[in-house]
């Protein structure tokens, strides 16, 4: 049986399958404004905590020690569970998914804000780490399915859907500690908490009225027939296929380098010869941050229309290197030393690094499943996106854990050498990949024609 979609995004209706849903321009805008809104939230609650939350363990009793790890164990909470709902998503259904995940994390948010009233050190740390895993959990059911239920509906702008989505994502990341102290100076532990997971419900809510209910093996391609012939795509093909596991395992490094700078760039600027003040430390994640912000949409729109989004990868892969040779700088660069106007010189290159690679991941494995045959559907989706949020918080977990140890061993400098290797070699395998399935390819075909 052949399945139809049809998509008319500034129309009246959108018919999915044997499905009709009426949507107005009206409310497509606000679908989509509302998911924004919503990414933003989800990351003002992840990074809310760091400018005060250590404040408050400490007047518990807590140690740097037992507290360390409530920042880490969201990603790793991700991580566990985002391949869970690549696999099982599209029996539970994308809906219900992120509808659930969608409260779970904002009532998480709101619990978390209620420890200020527990005095016991290891009930405080406890109900810490079940409360930031939850929220872990949740935000990977949130990440992966609604994503994908817009890809559905937006066939043809995938790449674009994740830069922004992502970015939205990134800019609740990076002014999370900003608005977290305010509201913590104006009215305690609790209010950053009891505000943003409050906003959250009321978008959850709002997603759940907004959003259509979208099935597995709806088709993402408008105005074309698919054959169901074609098989799914599963774990197993990605896991076993070097195209499809190499976006993902660039992700990671990525991610994992990230990290350190979000870890580890404050204490090197304040301790190393830069003598940095808090405010160039700050101008730094701005300048950072500026770029990544305009890096991903435009990184977005350009991969949706190229065939080989890998060139950004390599390029982005090149960037993360040349920026870590300069920011500890490496030791064969001696006599040169770190100094404040070059390490703010040198962020823009992460900032691009970061968004090229970002965004151009997720485009290279979506297209490469969509080259080696397998269903072009919601089901597809899934998957990809479940992993992808896997890699980025895998890495997100372990680049600032093996960052720190490997820095408290032989210091920030050869870390960063470290790093520079890292980039180098996924730049390269990223290059013999685009040699093999594109350039050598048309040569071949080029030289067929003139023969």
């Amino acid at each position: 049986m052949v399945s139809k979609a049809r998509v008319i995004l500034l129309g009246a209706t959108v018919s999915i399958g044997k499905k009709c849903f009426c949507v107005t321009r009206s409310k497509f805008k606000l679908q989509i404004l509302t998911t924004f809104l919503a990414y933003i939230s989800w990351g003002l609650l992840l990074s809310l905590q760091p400018a005060f939350y250590p404040i408050e363990a400490e007047s518990k009793g807590a140690t740097p020690s037992q507290y360390g790890l409530v920042f880490g164990i969201v990603s790793l909470a991700a991580f566990i569970f985002s391949p869970i709902y690549a696999h099982f998503g599209a029996k539970i259904g994308p809906k219900l998914l992120y509808n659930v995940g969608g409260f779970v994390q904002g009532i998480s948010g709101v619990a978390f804000g209620s420890l200020e009233y527990i005095n016991d050190t290891w009930t405080f740390i406890g109900l810490s780490y079940f409360l930031r895993f939850i929220d872990g959990v949740a935000n990977a059911a949130c990440a992966a399915t609604i994503v994908s239920i817009l890809m559905t509906l937006i066939p043809g702008s995938e790449s674009s859907i994740t830069a922004w989505t992502e970015m939205c994502l990134g800019l609740g990341y990076m002014i999370g500690p900003v608005l977290g102290s305010l509201l913590y100076e104006s009215g305690g532990f609790g209010l950053p908490f009891y505000i943003v997971g409050g906003i959250i419900i009321v978008l959850a809510f709002a997603l759940l009225l907004i959003v259509p209910k979208v099935q597995p093996g709806t088709v993402v391609k408008s105005h074309e027939s698919v054959d169901d012939s074609k098989p799914s795509l599963t774990l197993t093909n990605v896991a076993t296929s070097f195209s499809l596991t190499l976006p993902f395992v660039d992700n990671f490094a990525l991610l994992c380098g990230n990290g350190m700078i979000e870890s580890l760039l404050q204490p090197h600027m304040r301790k190393s010869k830069a003598q940095a003040t808090q405010f160039d430390v700050s101008m730094a994640f701005l300048i950072m941050s500026a770029f990544y912000i305009v890096t991903t949409p435009v990184a977005g729109y350009v991969c949706d229309r190229i065939k080989s989004p890998i060139l950004f990868s390599i390029a982005g892969n090149f960037s993360m290197m040349i920026g870590f040779l300069f920011i500890g700088p490496v030791p064969f660069l001696a006599p040169l030393s770190p100094s404040v106007p070059l390490i703010l010189g040198i962020m823009p290159f992460f900032g691009l690094g970061y968004g090229f690679v970002l965004v151009s991941s997720f485009s290279r494995a979506y297209k490469e499943s969509v080259q080696q045959g397998y269903r072009n559907d919601v089901n597809t989706y899934l998957v990809l996106t479940g992993l992808w949020n896997a890699s980025f918080h895998l890495g997100n977990f372990v680049g600032p854990t093996v960052a720190g140890f490997i820095v408290d061993a032989i210091g920030f400098a050869q870390t960063s050498q470290i790093s520079v290797v890292i980039f180098l070699i996924m730049a390269l395998g990223d290059s013999i990949q685009y040699y093999f399935k594109v350039r050598r390819p048309k040569k071949q075909t080029d030289y067929e024609n003139l023969s």
